[in-house]
């Protein structure tokens, strides 16, 4: 008797924990969704000025490796969830993304490659 009721017990629980992981798994995407954004916004906020002046440095040169470092140094501060590390050079990217196209960071190249262009005798 002891066993059917245990068998019983596990069926309820197995029924319940599908109910709640149905429930649960579509907020899963939007979740995902706002702490990659959280992520995202970090790495673009927490970076300093010398950080924004070596990634402007390092990308007028095509030095990515450099540029990543620099991602790679502020990532573990601005992740929110575990599983982003497995998602981190997408992060880092759509940080990236965003930082090129902010027009002040975009000064900041310009300035950068005049001076490079000036020191090259150009």
């Amino acid at each position: 008797m002891r066993v059917i009721r245990w068998v019983g017990i596990g069926v309820v629980v197995a029924i319940v924990a599908g109910v709640v992981a149905t429930w649960v798994a579509p907020n899963f995407d939007e979740a995902q969704a706002t702490t990659d954004r959280q992520t995202i916004d970090c790495l673009t906020s927490h970076l300093t000025q010398e950080d924004l002046a070596n990634i402007a440095r390092f990308a007028d040169k095509n030095d990515d490796d450099s540029l990543w470092r620099v991602y790679d140094r502020v990532f573990p501060d601005c992740a929110v969830r575990g599983d982003q590390r497995d998602r981190k050079a997408q992060l880092e990217a759509a940080a990236w993304r965003i930082l090129s196209s902010d027009p002040n960071f975009m000064r900041m190249r310009e300035a950068n490659a005049a001076l490079a262009a000036r020191a090259a005798g150009h």
